[in-house]
C-alpha cells in the first residue's frame, strides 16, 4: 500500500483548511483507480483529524511523530491553502519549508500540492522557498498568480501545474458522520468576516451601513471559519444588525449546510467563498489578500469583490444590491465555471498518485 502524508494547517479548528484536506482525501479517492491508498497528516489535533477525516494523523509538532511519518510515505505533500506566505505569520513559512526539506534529506519524493503562495515580502522567505521548491518532483498550484509569483523568485524546476482548490469538490454528501440531506429552500445572507490588522471597525460600520442601505429586511446569518478568531468581529455585525447570533460552531459541515440554505454569502474568508462557490451562491468578497481576488477572477466574478484597503460604504452598498439583484445570473455564471475547475482540482491528486507510483 502507497502512504502520503499531508503537511498543512490541519487541526486548529479552522474550516477552511479542513476543507482543504477534506477535499484532498475525496480527490485522493476519486483518482486512485481502485487502488488502496494509506493517507495521513500532520496535525495540531490528531485525534480530531483521525475522527473527522477519518484518516491516520501524527503530531505536527513532535519530532519523534514527524520522523516517523517520513519515515514510512512514500510521498509528503505540502498544502494545500496559504501555507508559504509572510503576511500573517513571519515564522509559519520557515516550518512547512521545513518539512518539506526533512522528507528531501530522508530521500523521500515530495511536492507542493494546490499551494497558494505568497505575498512573499521578505527576501529570505522568498530565498528559502525557491531553494526548497527547486528540489521538489512536482508542484501544483491553485491559481495563476502563484504560479507567477514561484517563477519570479527564480522556481524552475519541477514544471508548476496550476490546479485549482480541491475544497471546490466537496458537497454536504461528503460529510462522513451524516451523509447527504434534502435540499431546502434558500433564504437570507451568509456573512463571514474575519478580523485584518487595523481595519476591522472601519469594515464594521461601513458593512452595517451598507446593509441597512442595501440589503434591509434581509436576515444575516453569521459563518464563523475560525470561532475563536472570526466570532467577534461577527458578533459586532450582527449587534450593529440588531440580528441574532449564536454561539459559533466552526466544524466544516455546519458551514457547507448553512451555505446550502442562503441567498448569498458576504465572505472575507477565501475558504467562505470557495464554498460558496462550491453551492452556486452568489458571492460579494471583501478582499484583504490577493487570494480572495484571485479566486473571485477564477469565476468570473471579478466585479463582485470590494476591497478593504479602499474603504466606502457607499461603493459596498452599491455592491451588495447589485449582486443581490443579479444573484440568479450570477449563481448560473459561477455553476458554468465549476466544472473546469473541479477539473483542475482533481489534477493535484492524480500527479500525487503518479509520484507514488
Amino acid at each position: 500500500m502507497k502512504r502520503i502524508v499531508l503537511s498543512g494547517y490541519y487541526g486548529f479548528d479552522n474550516a477552511g483548511d479542513e476543507a482543504v484536506l477534506a477535499g484532498l482525501i475525496k480527490a485522493l479517492g476519486m483518482q486512485s483507480s481502485g487502488r488502496e491508498i494509506a493517507i495521513e497528516a500532520l496535525s495540531s489535533n490528531p485525534p480530531a483529524t483521525r475522527r473527522d477525516h477519518r484518516i491516520d494523523a501524527s503530531h505536527r509538532m513532535r519530532l519523534g511523530a514527524v520522523m516517523r511519518s517520513l519515515s514510512r510515505a512514500d510521498l509528503l505533500a505540502s498544502g494545500g491553502g496559504s501555507l508559504l506566505q509572510d503576511t500573517t505569520s513571519r515564522h509559519g513559512i520557515f516550518y512547512y519549508l521545513a518539512i518539506v526539506r526533512l522528507a528531501q534529506i530522508l530521500g523521500k519524493r515530495t511536492m507542493f500540492i494546490a499551494q497558494g503562495i505568497g505575498p512573499l515580502t521578505q527576501p529570505r522567505s522568498r530565498k528559502l522557498t525557491a531553494s526548497v521548491a527547486n528540489r521538489l518532483d512536482a508542484i501544483t498550484v491553485r491559481d495563476t498568480a502563484s504560479a507567477d509569483l514561484l517563477r519570479e523568485i527564480g522556481v524552475n524546476i519541477p514544471r508548476i501545474e496550476i490546479a485549482a482548490d480541491p475544497a471546490l469538490l466537496l458537497d454536504v454528501s461528503d460529510d462522513p458522520s451524516r451523509g447527504d440531506e434534502p435540499s431546502l429552500p434558500r433564504s437570507g445572507v451568509a456573512v463571514a468576516l474575519r478580523p485584518w490588522q487595523n481595519a476591522t471597525g472601519a469594515l464594521v460600520s461601513d458593512l452595517c451601513t451598507a446593509w441597512q442601505t442595501a440589503l434591509a429586511g434581509q436576515q444575516p446569518c453569521f459563518m464563523s471559519m475560525q470561532p475563536a478568531v472570526d466570532f467577534p468581529v461577527n458578533h459586532q455585525v450582527a449587534a450593529c444588525l440588531g440580528a441574532s447570533i449564536s454561539e459559533p460552531e466552526g466544524d466544516l459541515w455546519t458551514q457547507v449546510r448553512t451555505i446550502r440554505t442562503v441567498d448569498m454569502v458576504v465572505g472575507m474568508r477565501l475558504h467562505a467563498l470557495i464554498l460558496a462557490a462550491a453551492a452556486g451562491a452568489p458571492i460579494v468578497a471583501i478582499s484583504y489578500d490577493p487570494k480572495v481576488s484571485a479566486f473571485l477572477s477564477e469565476i468570473g466574478q471579478e466585479d463582485a469583490i470590494y476591497d478593504i484597503a479602499n474603504p466606502d460604504p457607499i461603493r459596498l452598498a452599491a455592491l451588495l444590491e447589485a449582486v443581490w439583484n443579479q444573484r440568479a445570473a450570477r449563481a448560473t455564471s459561477i455553476l458554468k465555471h465549476l466544472p473546469e475547475l473541479r477539473r483542475r482540482a482533481l489534477l493535484s491528486a492524480e500527479i500525487a498518485i503518479k509520484l507514488m507510483g
